[in-house]
């Protein structure tokens, strides 16, 4: 699931410490679930539905009287049967208990409910999770109307009573019968569809063969715009709301280069037998149901919005497909099994697709997400102290998850981490599993003991704090390294193999440093005078250093030559912070002016064009044409901080057309606005003619006519 769904659900007090969290532990199994046969029909004018699942179990032990499943409340249960026969039931809050007493060991029964569920029952039906009816708006198009459910971490049982907990994998067939005009799209492949006899209705059967979680389980109903395709056998479906269908292609135009990209990383292929992508309505964020991801309709883009901008949430859900949906975790502590990987899966595509400075973004981004949460608590990433399965969705699961991992990626190498994944993912295929088996998993495939990687970095709660200075004297060379991180609440004192980078008239040198004690001096082998020293050069690992150290000769030098992008642009931050000098504002221009290509180095222009340095025009003007769609709308807005001039005036004016990226076509206007409303009507008129997904340049220019 994609870390925006959840990111309201953040809490100001730790949720991972007494009284309010305590200790979660997988329940107790009665029986092996082998197989869901779900009937639903949906009638949407009186938001209502009726049902009848059959749970095909097998039980595990000679004394099992009775078997639990798991039913949210708004389920009104009208017959319960096991093998056929009526049974006995009770409920107690979300449990469900069935008599059986002619149960076996290892002998399958069909336990067949019937059920229905109408959204007037309570305000609160059809929230977050379960079951969601898609309602018109005042501002929406007719075919705004549909449904969806949504599973993770347990909410799959409000719709479908059944074992709803990780710990169980089931096959399952699912019958949907929606209006005639809908499509509903399921698990699995598709094995039916059939218009009723009076015609108003139409049924839709999904057949999954391969085991997943219960919670994987997905129904997606609605009118429809829907584009086919496959690859290397895999069906592909890309389903968008009705009128949207001329988006797909910039929405999903990469899902086959991420198939064929994980697909070889891992040397596991992707193993589901169709991948379908769902935008929804009202459904915030990403779910990684077993084969069929729904989206938010809100992550459907057009290609003049940027480089393919939904790829971020598609890569994180696509991962998913291996990591949760192929091997999933057994109880909800170790989530991270799920959702770090599906963090570190997205950044190794954007290294594949877009070079390792958007991967080195990536990792800062996500280190700086993490780093906003470690301020009000820290937790391990792997624990069973918890309130609910939900506080399990945090900055911990997600960016810090995904850090270690590019962490563990460093220290093993990509060969042996590679090789680590591929052994897990075999080994563990469509079983539940615990945080043990994936460290099994690396010993196994490389031999080499991970351990006491886990021990401190996936055990325990924190991360390093470093401070360092540097300094040479009397022909030596040395740096002196301190950890200031508060160990008192459980995180280590780290040891970590790390890098140093020497910079030195324009060259950098790695040199090997290993930082293990509270602080230590390191001598390092240098020739000749450095200009800078940097710890982590690489950002190798997750860490926080509150503090640099440096003078402006070092800041220049890390400004024009460190590895790390990140480095670079805080550099540039501080050259620019004090009134920089003439020769300063020269040399940052002429170097980020030759930093090209679709993903540059430097996060960031804005700072620079806060300054309003009219010498810098050229700059920004010169950027207008960058690769970068964000490099071009920072130019636009830098060049309006600036007085209007008649060739920056026709510049804007001639980017405001339909080619353009959108944020450089609203910035146009907005400048031009700005500078003179009035003399540029006229442009203003033509943008209210040029189309753009939500009108947002129509808006835009219509703003501006009214300045």
């Amino acid at each position: 699931m994609s870390l925006l769904a959840f990111a309201l659900l953040a809490q100001r007090q730790s949720p991972f410490s007494p009284p309010s969290a305590f200790l979660h532990y997988a329940p107790d199994r009665t029986c092996d679930l082998q197989h869901i046969a779900l009937d639903i029909d949906v009638d949407y004018p009186t938001k209502t539905y009726t049902g009848h699942i059959v749970n095909t179990m097998s039980p595990l032990r000679e004394d099992i009287k009775a078997v639990r499943l798991m039913a949210g409340p708004f389920l009104k249960i009208s017959k319960v049967t096991v093998n056929g026969q009526t049974a006995n039931y009770k409920r107690e809050g979300r449990n469900l208990y069935i008599d059986t007493p002619d149960a076996h060991k290892g002998k399958p029964m069909d336990i067949a409910i019937d059920y229905s569920a109408s959204n007037t029952v309570a305000a609160s039906f059809g929230g977050d999770g379960g079951f969601h009816w898609i309602n018109k708006t005042a501002r929406g198009p007719e075919t705004r109307v549909g449904f969806w459910t949504q599973g993770e971490p347990e909410s799959n049982s409000d719709w479908a009573p059944t074992w709803d907990y990780p710990n169980d994998l089931t096959t399952s067939e699912t019958r949907c019968t929606v209006p005639a005009d809908w499509t509903v799209i399921g698990n699995g492949l598709i094995t039916g569809n059939k218009l009723t006899p009076d015609g108003k209705k139409r049924t839709f059967q999904w057949t999954m063969k391969i085991p997943h979680a219960t919670y994987l389980l997905t129904l997606c109903g609605g009118p429809f715009d829907i584009k086919r395709d496959s690859w290397e056998g895999v069906q592909l479906w890309y389903v968008v709301p009705r009128g949207e269908g001329k988006y797909i292609d910039d929405t999903f135009g990469d899902t086959k280069d991420m198939l064929s990209f994980y697909s070889k990383i891992l040397g596991y292929k992707y193993c589901w037998p169709k991948y379908a992508q769902d935008a929804m309505y009202d459904f915030g964020g990403g779910m990684e149901n077993a084969s069929a991801t729904t989206l938010g309709s809100g992550e459907i883009t057009e290609k003049r919005e940027g480089f393919r901008t939904a790829a971020s949430v598609n890569s994180h859900e696509l991962g998913h497909q291996w990591f949760g949906d192929t091997v999933t975790c057994k109880d909800w502590g170790d989530t991270w099994l799920n959702e770090s990987f599906a963090t570190v899966m997205q950044f190794l595509y954007f290294e594949h697709s877009r070079g390792k400075n958007a991967y080195d973004r990536e990792i800062d981004n996500a280190i700086r997400s993490y780093l906003a949460e470690a301020q009000r608590y820290k937790r391990p990433l792997s624990t069973k102290m918890y309130t609910t399965p939900i506080s399990m969705f945090d900055s911990h699961t997600y960016p810090k998850g995904g850090v270690i991992l590019h962490t563990l990626r460093k220290f093993l190498g990509d060969d042996n981490f590679f090789a680590g994944l591929n052994l897990y993912l075999h080994t563990n295929e469509h079983h539940p599993v615990e945080s043990a088996q994936l460290r099994r998993a690396f010993i196994e495939a490389t031999g080499i003991n991970v351990e006491p990687f886990w021990a401190q970095w996936i055990e325990k709660p924190g991360h390093p704090v470093l401070d360092y200075t540097w300094k040479q004297e009397g022909g030596k060379t040395s740096i002196t390294i301190k950890q200031t991180q508060d160990t008192s609440n459980g995180t280590p004192t780290y040891d970590i193999p790390a890098h140093v980078a020497v910079i030195s008239g324009g060259q950098v040198t790695r040199l090997p440093v290993r930082i293990h004690e509270k602080e230590e001096t390191i001598d390092l082998p240098v020739n000749g005078t450095a200009d800078a020293i940097i710890l982590d050069p690489d950002h190798d690992f997750l860490r926080e250093i509150p503090t640099l150290h440096t003078n402006p000769k070092e800041t220049m030098a890390t400004f024009r030559y460190a590895p790390n992008g990140d480095d670079r642009s805080d550099a540039m931050r501080r050259l620019i912070s004090d009134s920089p000098s003439a020769e300063t504002i020269r040399i940052i221009a002429d170097t980020v002016k030759a930093d090209a290509g679709l993903f540059p180095s430097f996060r960031t222009l804005r700072p620079l064009g806060g300054l309003a340095k009219p010498e810098l025009r050229s700059l920004w003007l010169s950027l207008l044409t960058h690769e970068s769609f964000e490099r071009r709308a920072e130019a636009v807005q830098a060049l309006s901080q600036l007085p209007a001039d008649a060739e920056t005036t026709k510049r804007l004016r001639d980017l405001i057309n339909d080619q353009s990226p959108i944020s450089v076509v609203i910035g146009s206007i907005q400048a031009l606005a700005k500078w003179d409303a009035k003399g540029s009507a006229d442009v203003f008129k033509k943008a209210q003619g040029i189309e753009s997904r939500g009108d947002r340049i129509k808006r835009a220019a219509t703003e501006a006519l009214g300045s």
